[in-house]
């Protein structure tokens, strides 16, 4: 029930909009005055979530991941290891954790509505070529975490929110960056990174 009212509230706001762009109705006002009322739900939200959470599973509760030690009794399990070429995940309500271990990374694209997202490239090696990762999200931060290293276009941008890209900073209303790491260019391993986001920061580092 609850997953149906937050999916009926994002179709009506977004046929608003869709109406409005098209130029077949003016909402213009409307959806300019009233689109806190977003923030104020996705509180809600978050308050409300919090009080039905369970505990995070242990080691008893969840099976060990291939390749990597048991955690200790009483802790959480670690992230599983993502070891494809590409990676696809999207979530609508709570955080994405992707921690890619790939040897021959292709990119591929993250999207998330209400959570944070963090991506973990940190172990991970990329193809031979030049290919995309996308990662799009609504409400919530969102984190890359690369290889040393790395050979990295990053176009990153937030309408609401703070944009850190290496030692790069900014902030404000669409708030961008657009920068890449000294060896993208001679690099025949490289990946174009696009972050957007409309209410969040943004972190690449």
């Amino acid at each position: 029930m609850r997953y149906s009212f937050w999916g009926l509230i994002l179709v009506i706001f977004g046929v608003l909009l869709l109406l409005n762009n098209l130029g077949i109705a003016d909402f213009g006002d409307v959806m300019r005055d009233y689109w806190p009322v977003l923030i104020i739900l996705w509180g809600i939200f978050i308050l409300t979530k919090r009080r039905r959470e369970h505990p995070l599973p242990t080691a008893e509760q969840s099976p060990p991941v291939a390749g990597q030690p048991p955690p200790a009794a009483g802790q959480p399990s670690p992230s599983p290891q993502f070891e494809g070429e590409l990676v696809h995940d999207s979530n609508v309500f709570g955080d994405v954790f992707v921690n890619v271990s790939s040897q021959n990374f292709k990119g591929g694209s993250v999207s998330t509505i209400f959570g944070d997202c963090t991506v973990n490239l940190s172990k991970a090696a990329f193809a031979d070529g030049e290919h995309i990762l996308r990662i799009h999200g609504v409400f919530g931060d969102s984190t890359v975490i690369l290889p040393k290293d790395a050979a990295v276009s990053v176009n990153a941008n937030s309408t609401f929110g703070n944009v850190t890209v290496f030692d790069q900073h900014k902030g404000g209303i669409s708030a961008d960056l657009h920068t890449a790491t000294a060896p993208y260019e001679a690099s025949s391993k490289r990946l174009k990174i696009s972050i957007t986001k409309v209410f969040g920061d943004v972190r690449v580092h």
